[in-house]
C-alpha cells in the first residue's frame, strides 16, 4: 500500500531516490534539490527526511511498483531516479525506462549483472573493483579483496597496490565488461578473480556498495562515490547540481 507522506509537491529538479540508506539521504540532503524517498514499509522514515524532502512507502519489489511509477512518480516529473542499494537497483532501472528519466536502464543492469562465470564459484581471490563512469568513460576508484579490512590507500588504490601489468589486465577487463553492458553514468560495484594473468568477472551491479564500504572508499581514496552518483543524475537532468569535477576536488580536501 502507498503511504504518501509530508511536503511532496511541485519542484524544479525533484530527485527520486529509491530504498536509500541514512547516509545516502543526507548526502541527497546537501545537493539543493528537492528529494522523494521511496522506502519499503517499516524504513526509518524520520532518519531520512526533511523539510524539503517526501516519502513513498511501497513494496518497490511487487507486481504493483510498475502503476506506482505511472500513477504516482510519473506526475511528480522527476528529473532523475537513483538507487545505490542492490535491492533498489532493479526498480530504479524500471523507472527509468517508464519514465524516460537518465540513469540505468533495465536492459543495461540485466547485461551489468549478469553472472559471468558460470557453473561452480572458487570463493577465494576474489575482489570488488569499484568504478565511476561518466559519459561512458570508466574510472577505477579502488580494489579491496574479499573479507579483509584495509587501513591505507595503498591498499586499495589500484595505481598503488598492482604493478603496471596486473593494473592494465585488470582495467581492460572492467572496462570491457561496462562497455559491453552498455554502462554510461554511475557506479558499479564489480566482483571478480584475477589469477595468473588472467581476469574473470563474477558478477557486478550499479551500486556504491554498503554504507560501510562507500565510506572505507571514501576515507582511503578520497573519491565519494555516494554523492558524486546523486550529483552525475542531476546533471545529466540538466539540473545545476555540483560538477563532478567540483565533487572529487572536496572528496579529496
Amino acid at each position: 500500500m502507498v503511504e504518501p507522506q509530508h511536503n511532496i509537491q511541485p519542484a524544479s529538479g525533484r530527485l527520486i531516490v529509491i530504498d536509500a540508506s541514512v547516509r545516502t539521504a543526507r548526502s541527497a540532503h546537501t545537493l539543493g534539490c528537492h528529494t522523494v524517498f521511496v522506502q519499503r514499509p517499516g524504513a526509518p522514515v524520520h532518519e531520512l527526511v526533511d523539510d524539503f524532502s517526501g516519502y513513498y512507502s511501497v513494496d518497490f519489489t511487487g507486481e504493483t511498483f510498475k502503476g506506482f511509477v505511472l500513477e504516482v512518480l510519473r506526475p511528480l516529473a522527476p528529473a532523475a531516479v537513483i538507487s545505490l542499494s542492490n535491492d533498489g537497483a532493479l526498480p530504479a532501472a524500471l523507472a527509468n525506462s517508464l519514465l524516460d528519466t537518465p540513469g540505468t536502464r533495465a536492459d543495461v543492469l540485466q547485461r551489468l549483472t549478469v553472472d559471468a562465470m558460470g557453473g561452480e564459484v572458487d570463493d577465494t581471490g576474489e575482489s570488488y573493483a569499484y568504478t565511476f563512469s561518466e559519459a561512458g568513460a570508466h574510472r577505477w576508484v579502488a580494489l579491496v579483496d574479499e573479507g579483509t579490512q584495509p587501513t591505507l590507500p595503498e591498499h586499495v588504490v589500484p595505481e598503488r597496490r598492482l604493478t603496471s601489468s596486473e593494473y592494465d589486465t585488470v582495467e581492460a577487463a572492467l572496462t570491457g565488461h561496462l562497455d559491453a553492458a552498455g554502462v554510461e553514468n554511475g557506479p558499479a560495484r564489480i566482483r571478480l578473480r584475477s589469477r595468473d594473468g588472467e581476469v574473470r568477472i563474477l558478477g557486478a551491479a550499479p551500486t556504491a556498495g554498503t554504507d560501510e564500504e562507500a565510506e572505507l572508499v571514501r576515507q582511503l581514496t578520497g573519491f565519494d562515490l555516494v554523492r558524486a552518483s546523486l550529483s552525475r543524475a542531476l546533471e545529466l537532468a540538466g539540473h545545476d547540481a555540483t560538477s563532478l569535477a567540483h565533487v572529487q576536488e572536496r572528496a579529496g580536501r
